[in-house]
């Protein structure tokens, strides 16, 4: 019966309840859709740093300081093959060892042309890296060996080369640099990370790469990936790279490395709680309308009681308790809430999934723990948009309430 004379007052002022409701519809809507934004963007980007490989370790140079006798000095060393072969004599706790050498050039095949990075790698990369061919055959020993002109191209390639992503370039010669190169494999799709796009690449032979590429008589490295034997000896294989290659690399024991080895399960954790913070900024923002939305209800029970004086006497004249009148005013607070809550989950999960796309992740995940926050934020008076109407309310419904400094007291006539 309360609901139901709610629901008829509701309808009175139909623009007005719309209006009020709607705060609420977009508070919740925005909670929603903007967690589950971060948790999409949050789970894809740990999917991609699980793609790299597990156990992962990387070796990449860095800039070292040291002092000398003409003061601070600056070096840079680049990564060398002898540096993997230290690795992989000395280093126990590493089970493979893939050196890689990178550079960026342009593709072409009958007439078009793109832009990639080039990868010169090993057999062991496919491990190490977690990489996969869908069509066609991996780099072998062999290949790197007796130096082949041959390449694995990424999807990406693939597309902008042969038209569409699916087309069959097996067995097809590309140039690279104006030299021939037969296609003899399509990597498996490992997906974009922001601005980074893994399937635009292509991989050919190490030593192919650094001749090529680099230039006769090039042993330089890019980096140099690591697969540790088990997840327990990462802090332990870390180290012993870092004993290893400071010894071949001659640093005293005042310099900084010339290197930087990183971990991958560190790199992931921290940007595991980069991303996190970021979801619970968005979350706190999102939240501000939902406040704003409650103290709409707040402001619609205030004027509504004013409006209805005169209602709210002849119910007092017939016996009317002020619970009575409270509990009615209440309820129309609770039907606005309410059935904001339940549009705003919708909206807030339709909302999700267009707004994803558009900032370059594959998929929002809409979790069931937000979704229950919005929907108990909206049923339960406490804490906020019941606690609104209830102040509302109570405030008007009072035995003496002000509007604009006149005292009204409800008394039976």
């Amino acid at each position: 019966m309360v609901l139901w004379v709610a629901l008829n007052a509701l309808t009175v002022h139909k623009m007005r309840s719309f209006l009020t409701m709607l705060g609420v519809v977009i508070g919740i809507a925005a909670v929603i859709a903007l967690v589950a934004v971060g948790q999409g963007a949050q789970a894809q980007v740990v999917s991609q740093f699980q793609a790299l490989g597990s156990n992962l370790l990387v070796v990449t140079a860095q800039q070292s300081f040291g002092f000398s006798r003409t003061g601070l000095r600056q070096s840079t060393r680049q990564l060398m093959m002898a540096d993997t072969e230290a690795i992989k004599a000395l280093a126990s706790a590493v089970s493979l060892v893939a050196p890689e050498y990178s550079t960026n050039a342009t593709v072409t095949y009958q007439g078009k042309t793109t832009s990639t990075s080039v990868s010169g790698v090993t057999v062991e990369y496919a491990t190490v890296r977690n990489t996969t061919v869908s069509e066609g055959r991996f780099i072998t020993a062999e290949d790197n060996d007796n130096m082949a002109m041959v390449v694995i191209l990424g999807p990406t390639v693939v597309e902008n080369l042969f038209g569409s992503s699916t087309a069959n370039a097996v067995g097809e010669a590309v140039r690279i640099n104006r030299q021939n190169y037969e296609v003899i494999g399509i990597l498996k799709s490992k997906g974009q990370s922001g601005p980074q796009n893994q399937d635009n690449v292509i991989l050919m032979p190490l030593r192919t790469a650094q001749l090529k590429l680099g230039g006769a008589g090039t042993t330089t490295l890019r980096s140099i990936s690591l697969q540790v034997r088990s997840a327990a000896d990462m802090d332990f294989a870390q180290a012993q790279i870092t004993a290893i290659l400071r010894t071949l690399h001659g640093l005293s024991a005042g310099a900084s490395n010339d290197f930087r080895v990183q971990n991958q399960a560190d790199i992931l954790s921290s940007v595991t709680e980069t991303t996190g913070t970021f979801t619970t900024l968005l979350a706190s923002i999102a939240a501000i309308s939902l406040l704003v939305g409650g103290i709409g209800i707040m402001n619609i029970m205030l004027v509504s009681v004013t409006e209805r004086t005169r209602e709210v006497g002849l119910r007092k004249a017939e016996g009317a308790k002020k619970s009575d009148i409270m509990i009615q005013f209440l309820a129309e607070a609770i039907v606005i809430s309410a059935v904001g809550g339940l549009l705003g989950v919708v909206f807030g999960i339709g909302g999700a999934q267009l707004i994803t796309p558009l900032m370059g992740y594959s998929k929002a995940l809409v979790t069931t723990q937000s979704v229950a926050l919005a929907l108990i934020v909206s049923l339960k008076p406490l804490p906020f948009p019941h606690l609104y109407a209830t102040i509302g309310s109570t405030w008007a419904v009072a035995g003496i309430g002000r509007q604009d400094g006149l005292r009204i007291r409800w008394s039976n006539p």
